[in-house]
């Protein structure tokens, strides 16, 4: 009997997790690309001898233990074997205009002590943080069944398991980042937290961040983003799978409430037997498809979800290495005065130095970037304005070259090379929308109404839903179970066992 044939739009985390478990499981999985690269968000560009990584900051359960059980989806896809993993033991360090530090240490103990050094009256929120670091550096990013594929006891094995974390799951969950905030007493303390971590996002993000860092397994892959795609590539291609790079699809095809193939942009008609969108939901769901099928949850979150605020990246290649830095994933520090930038009131600049990956730059130089936040609505407009855009981002440049000169002094002479990629750069380049790199933010109410979000599409069998977007908030980790669960799915359609293979 034929292989089933699967046609994968989009080579992204996504849509390489969904062919490497396609091909492991006896489907023929061809994935369309509309970029010469593979990786999507998970990538990386050259600028005369340096590279500017876009994406990986730290890598969830980049070390084997017993609670990493996203390690063993990382040595499926390839990803990690072979791989040297750089962990730093401060997440953010946070800098106000008078030169008080608040470095967010991963270590829990080591940050409660830092914290009450600052602040002694802050005592009670410092001690509920750090012990919620170190409760859930027992808990583990679950992988198992799909939502959809869990019965009774699953579900019942699932509340067993996660019964003692469920009341504070719950608290995290609830509490943005801005809510816990003003708890504190300090100033630096109260800001730096929603700093490390958007004010509207919950709590939970700050400690499922910090909880892995806790345990040494959250670490940054030398050799950054691209590297780590292509291992991911390799591993696919290696399995029997097949890209085509410069292949946008424009349509997905339909019969009788059934997907039958995809349209490629230059008319080319692919016939398959299943098809798998790990492009962006809204993409998929409104200009793939006509709009008018979509589950609940996908309509709740297209009309009214949160999206994560989009960001400008401005990128130097540099003749020195910040070596003040060498310790922490990066330094966000006070201006003196705010800089209206973008469209927004710039009051902190970020900067983040890649002087530990000698790969990324010449030899004695570096890679340094600054994220600054970005207004979705004025770059949109702003990039229909060549003149305007190239302005713009050429004052944000000189902006943070400025600040991070002032800084660290010597900076702006050492620069070699400028990059600026705006929420605009990062939409047409990965369609990603409005430019963010995550998802929604979403809280307890949406997962108790709802429960997850669906990766079939009402009244259209043979397609499935397989990006980060059905993941909120998305990342890394998201993509990559995305597309494994969807093989889940299609393999328990099939009748089929689902096999996992490490190479």
């Amino acid at each position: 009997m034929a292989a089933k044939k699967m046609a994968i739009i989009g080579a992204g985390i996504s849509g390489l997790s969904a062919g490497c478990y396609g091909q492991m499981n006896g489907y023929e999985a061809t994935i369309f690309e509309s970029h010469n690269l593979p990786g999507g968000l998970c990538t990386a560009w050259n600028r005369k001898g340096y590279t500017f990584d876009g994406c990986i900051h730290w890598l969830t359960d980049s070390a084997p233990g017993p609670n990493s059980q996203l390690y063993d989806v990382w040595e499926e896809l390839g990803a990690v074997q072979g791989r040297e993993m750089v962990n730093l033991p401060v997440f953010w360090r946070i800098v106000d205009v008078d030169g008080r530090a608040f470095s967010l240490y991963s270590d829990p103990d080591r940050l409660e002590a830092h914290m009450k050094d600052l602040s002694p009256a802050d005592a009670e929120p410092i001690e509920q943080l750090c012990a919620w670091v170190r409760k859930f550096s027992g808990f583990g990013m679950p992988v198992g069944k799909p939502r959809e594929l869990m019965g009774k006891l699953d579900t019942l094995r699932f509340i067993l398991r996660m019964r003692k974390y469920l009341r504070d799951l719950q608290v995290l969950t609830d509490t943005s980042m801005r809510a816990f905030s003003e708890r504190f007493k300090d100033p630096l303390l109260a800001s730096g937290l929603t700093r490390a971590i958007s004010d509207d996002a919950p709590l939970l993000a700050l400690v499922s961040t910090l909880e892995p860092m806790s345990r040494q397994a959250a670490g940054y892959p030398l050799g950054g983003s691209l590297p780590f795609a292509r291992a991911i590539e390799e591993r696919y291609i290696l399995l029997g799978g097949r890209i085509r790079y410069g292949a946008r699809v424009a349509r997905i095809l339909e019969d009788d409430g059934r997907a039958v193939g995809i349209e490629l942009e230059d008319g080319t008609r692919v016939e398959a037997d299943v098809v798998i969108s790990a492009a962006d939901m809204r993409t998929t769901l409104t200009s793939l498809l006509d709009g008018t099928r979509q589950d609940e949850t996908h309509r709740v979150l297209l009309e009214k979800g949160k999206l994560y605020p989009s960001s400008v990246q401005v990128s130097f290649g540099v003749r020195q290495i910040i070596r003040e830095l060498d310790d922490c994933l990066g330094e966000v520090f006070a201006l003196q005065d705010p800089i209206h930038l973008g469209g927004v009131d710039v009051e902190w600049i970020t900067v983040r130095s890649y002087g530990y990956d000698p790969s990324l730059a010449p030899e004695g130089c570096s890679v340094v970037t600054s994220l600054l936040p970005g207004d979705w609505e004025f770059w949109k407009q702003t990039s229909g304005n060549r003149p305007a855009y190239a302005m713009e981002k050429e004052r944000i440049s000189d902006a943070c070259a400025e600040a991070i000169d002032a800084r660290y002094p010597g900076f702006k002479s050492a620069i070699d090379i400028i990059d600026v990629a705006t929420p605009a750069t990062f939409e047409r380049y990965t369609g990603n929308w409005k430019g963010t790199f995550m998802t929604w933010m979403i809280g307890s109410d949406f997962q108790k109404k709802h429960g997850y979000v669906r990766k079939t599409v009402p009244g259209l069998d043979n397609l499935y839903l397989a990006s980060m977007w059905t993941f909120p908030p998305g990342g890394l980790p998201s993509a990559a179970l995305a597309g494994r669960e969807v093989i889940q799915l299609i393999c328990h359609r099939d009748k089929k066992r689902f096999v996992a293979l490490k190479p």
